[in-house]
C-alpha cells in the first residue's frame, strides 16, 4: 500500500463497505440470538443510517476541486476480522462487537480529525456516530460480562 494519504473517495469507499459489514455482522447476531433480536436488530438498522448519513454528507459538500486537494494523512483503514465460532456464546459475540465497536470510534475519530481542515460538515458527520456508538458500549460490555 501507498504512503500517500487517503482520498476522500477511498475513505467513503471504506466506510460504505465496513458499515454494510457491521449491518450484516448484527443483523446476524439478531438471528442467533433471539433474546437480543431487538438489540442486534437495531445495531443494523443504525449502521445502515450511519453509512446513508455520513454519505449523504460527503456528496453535499465535496466537490471534485476538493477531492483532488485533499488527503487523509496518517489514516489506516482496515477491516474487523468478525469472525464467530457458530457455537459462541451471546458473551463471546458481544465481545466480539465491543472490540468492533471501539475500533470503529476510533477510527471515525481519527477521520474525523484528519478532515478538519476540510469542511466542517465531514468531521461533524463522524463525530456524530461516534458518540451514537459510544452509547452502546455500555450495553455490549454488559452483555460480555
Amino acid at each position: 500500500m501507498s504512503d500517500a494519504p487517503l482520498t476522500a473517495a477511498a475513505i467513503m469507499s471504506w466506510v460504505q463497505r465496513h458499515e454494510e459489514t457491521c449491518a450484516a455482522f448484527y443483523q446476524t447476531l439478531a438471528e442467533r440470538y433471539p433474546a437480543e433480536a431487538k438489540r442486534f436488530g437495531g445495531y443494523a438498522q443504525d449502521s445502515t443510517k450511519y453509512q446513508q448519513s455520513i454519505t449523504r454528507t460527503y456528496q453535499e459538500t465535496v466537490t471534485d476541486a476538493l477531492e483532488t486537494n485533499f488527503g487523509f494523512e496518517g489514516v489506516i483503514l482496515v477491516e474487523p476480522d468478525l469472525s464467530l465460532a457458530q457455537d459462541a456464546s451471546l458473551a463471546q459475540a458481544a465481545t466480539l462487537a465491543l472490540d468492533l465497536e471501539q475500533q470503529t470510534i476510533a477510527l471515525y475519530g481519527q477521520i474525523a480529525e484528519a478532515a478538519e481542515s476540510l469542511l466542517a460538515t465531514i468531521p461533524g458527520a463522524f463525530r456524530r456516530v461516534v458518540r451514537r456508538r459510544q452509547k452502546r458500549l455500555p450495553e455490549l460490555k454488559t452483555l460480555a460480562s
